[in-house]
């Protein structure tokens, strides 16, 4: 948990002084960073195991959602 919070503070401190206002990039990130603090930190209990299963996957789909819009944006232009 350490972990991804000082990741979590690392990407608000640095994305805050690049001036980035959009949202996605900012969502994108966290979900990147919570796999691979998942990833480092394994194995978990079957509870915790359970509970980062489910917000994985919600992240994921948010991912996937964020880069799709991308990819739509792109291929209007």
């Amino acid at each position: 948990m350490l972990l991804y919070s000082t990741l979590l503070f690392s990407t608000v401190a640095i994305l805050s002084l690049l001036n980035e206002q959009r949202l996605d990039v900012y969502v994108a990130l966290y979900a990147v960073e919570f796999f691979i603090a998942y990833e480092l930190t394994s194995p978990l209990g079957p509870t915790q195991r359970r509970r980062n299963t489910l917000i994985g996957f919600l992240l994921l789909v948010i991912f996937i959602g964020i880069v799709l819009e991308r990819i739509m944006e792109i291929l209007r232009v």
